[in-house]
């Protein structure tokens, strides 16, 4: 059986985990509520998935390239939330 799998989603949320360490805490503990609360719909197996990824090689990861941009990069929340909306 092939699984869909909605890949701007699903890439929207990992991406978010990976700059923001309180919403990456938040995605493992409750995958389903924390991508909903930023507009993302996960299917159940997006949600099984997410909740099997290594939470440790995601946070090295996250701060491996959080760190390669340098502590004074700016995320653009603003234009991230216009394009959710």
């Amino acid at each position: 059986m092939t699984k869909v799998v909605n890949k701007h989603g699903l890439a929207t949320v990992l991406g978010r985990a990976m700059m923001d360490p309180n919403f990456a805490d938040a995605l493992s503990q409750d995958p389903a509520a924390a991508a909903s609360g930023m507009g993302v719909a996960l299917s159940p197996d997006e949600v099984a998935a997410v909740k099997n990824l290594n939470t440790a090689t995601l946070t090295s990861a996250a701060a491996a390239i959080r760190g390669n941009l340098g502590v004074h990069a700016i995320f653009d929340q603003q234009q991230q939330q216009a394009r959710m909306d």
